[in-house]
This record gives C-alpha cells, sequence and structure tokens, in this order.
C-alpha cells in the first residue's frame, strides 16, 4: 500500500496563502486536520461458472477454392455438433475465416533472399467458432463432440463468471476494509484518529484466471479433463482520509 501524509497546515509552503487556502478547500481539510492518503487492494476468489474455446477445421488443397470448400463441409459438420450439444445460438460465433497460400520452403528463402515472388504450392483454409459453455460439466463432452464432427483444432478455455458483480462487490469491501486498517494503524502511530473519509476513488474490477489450457491440434483425442480452479477479482481503491490529534 502507498501512504502519502500531509498536514494542512504546511500547505502554505507549497505557495502563496491563496493558493495553499485554495487547495485546503478542494480537498476538504478543515483547521487542525491532516490528510492521510491511503491505496489499498481487495481480493475475491470464485470457482467460475462459464468457459469459453475456439474450435476450428484447417483444410489445405491445390487451390483456394478447393480448400475453401472441403472446409465449409467440415465447419457444417462443426456447427451441426455444437447446436446438437445444447449450445445456444447466442454462444456461438465465427472467430476466423481465411485462406491463405502455401509456399514452398526452398523457393520462400531464395525468393527472400533475391526479392523474387516464390512458388505457391497449395492453399490453407481455416475456419474458427468461438464457444461459450455456460455448464462447465458438459464441456468434456462438447469438446470430444467437436473433435468427432472433424474438428483438428481446439485452443482455450478463458474462464468467467455469469454475475462478476458479487465477487467485484466482494473484492470492493475488502480493499475499502484494508485500507481503513491500515489508515488507523499510521493514525495511531502518529498519535491521531481517523476523523472521516474526504475522497474514494476506484479503479480495477478486474477477473484474473488461474485455470489450466487447452491446447489440441490434429486428430481426435481421447477424455478431455476439465480443471476450472478458481477467478481472482481484485479491486483498487485510492482513500482520503481526515486524521486529527487523539
Amino acid at each position: 500500500m502507498r501512504l502519502v501524509i500531509a498536514a494542512a497546515l504546511a500547505l502554505a509552503c507549497l505557495g502563496s496563502p491563496q493558493a495553499a487556502l485554495a487547495q485546503a478547500v478542494e480537498i476538504g481539510l478543515q483547521p487542525g486536520e491532516t490528510l492521510l492518503k491511503i491505496e489499498a487492494e481487495g481480493e475475491a476468489r470464485s470457482r467460475p461458472d462459464l468457459m469459453e474455446i475456439t474450435a476450428g477445421v484447417v483444410t489445405t488443397a491445390k487451390t483456394a477454392r478447393e480448400a475453401l470448400s472441403s472446409n465449409a463441409a467440415l465447419a457444417n459438420r462443426l456447427v451441426a455438433a455444437v447446436r446438437a450439444s445444447g449450445v445456444e445460438a447466442g454462444d456461438v460465433q465465427t472467430s476466423e475465416l481465411a485462406v491463405s497460400p502455401q509456399f514452398a520452403r526452398e523457393d520462400r528463402e531464395r525468393a527472400e533472399r533475391e526479392e523474387t515472388t516464390p512458388r505457391i504450392t497449395g492453399y490453407v483454409a481455416r475456419n474458427r467458432l468461438s464457444l461459450v459453455l455456460r455448464d462447465l460439466r458438459k464441456a468434456p463432452d462438447i469438446i470430444d463432440r467437436l473433435f468427432t464432427a472433424g474438428a483438428n483444432e481446439v485452443q482455450g478455455p478463458s474462464f468467467g463468471l455469469k454475475d462478476p458483480k458479487p465477487a467485484r462487490e466482494q473484492a470492493r469491501r475488502a480493499a475499502v476494509a484494508a485500507a481503513r486498517e491500515e489508515a488507523d494503524a499510521y493514525a495511531d502511530a502518529l498519535g491521531m484518529r481517523i476523523a472521516r473519509v474526504l475522497r474514494v476513488s476506484q479503479r480495477g474490477g478486474f477477473d484474473t484466471e488461474e485455470a489450466g489450457t487447452i491446447v489440441a491440434t490434429g486428430s481426435r483425442i481421447a477424455a478431455t479433463p476439465i480443471e476450472p480452479g478458481e477467478i481472482e477479482t481484485s479491486v483498487r481503491v485510492w482513500i482520503d482520509y481526515a486524521m486529527v490529534p487523539q
């Protein structure tokens, strides 16, 4: 935590009496009060109840049209499998659709040296779907369905909370309590006490994941264990207190 202490009467040292008085009025100090600024952070840990993953199909062919056509067939099977697994339409989104050329490695190296265009040997098409899974118990089965349908690329997961407000409120209360505890400790050490709160500001409310990662490419895998772990929500507050002698 970061501490800044400034005596109200010492404000005159910062400039003219008029400027010192204006600053004292701005921060709301009364005669005899001392400013104490405290920065504190509070945390809350929660079990996630939703998960995001990305599943896709990658295909190659001699021409761009052939690569895209074969990719579309697999992608349609993927979408059908997702819908059959019970994932809501609003929780499915195409996150990438791309077709790009492939080059012979030796031609690419030569082209870089000679500043020429390398020879195209084929094309690769990629279609990725972003899925939000709201029942983590079904996640392993859904991932298995994706591979059965032809997915050859799965990445994730990213865990989250359906309703992050309770965790943020808990973290906020913890931050305020921590700030007050520190303020009381500093005030007591200085032979003073906290009289009132002058100003409060907040930053944060961010969720930090603490869970595993799935990155699978190629053929279908067997069991897919999912360990959601916990999510840490943090809130940082800045509180200005007015201290007075005990």
